[in-house]
């Protein structure tokens, strides 16, 4: 995740994998089966002298990307980097938010640095003799 602060509510600043898969959507399942099945597809057409293992070494790749890539979409949402308006609703708020900064327009930055003290705190250099 980048070190700059969430756009959203925080709902977990430090999610474990459990809480990423039990915090899935429909849309994550469906992206699992999908890449899976395409995989599969995939392996299958282009593995022509031997076609079933090379379907099923092709599948696990792609459930193995899949699975990768809806773990890091769900971090992102519980930690406040996606939209999460079903996760605030569902788990609820962590205590401590970072300043939001909100959504803006991309053609109109404003500039706020990367990071709050909340997210990245400053060094602390009286420690380094």
């Amino acid at each position: 995740m980048p070190y700059s602060d969430p756009k959203f509510t925080v709902v977990n600043p430090s999610p474990t994998v459990d809480d990423c898969i039990k915090s899935m959507r429909f849309r994550d399942y469906m992206l699992l089966g999908g890449v899976t099945a395409a995989s599969w597809g995939y392996g299958y057409l282009f593995g022509k002298p031997v076609r079933m293992p090379t379907a099923s070494t092709a599948a696990t790749i792609g459930l193995t990307f899949a699975g990768m890539v809806v773990l890091q979409d769900t971090r992102g949402r519980l930690m406040g980097y996606k939209e999460n308006a079903k996760e605030v609703k569902l788990y609820g708020a962590h205590p401590e938010q970072p300043v939001l900064m909100g959504v803006h327009d991309p053609r109109f930055p404003v500039a706020t640095g990367r990071a709050s003290a909340s997210t990245k705190p400053p060094l602390d250099w009286t420690k380094y003799d």
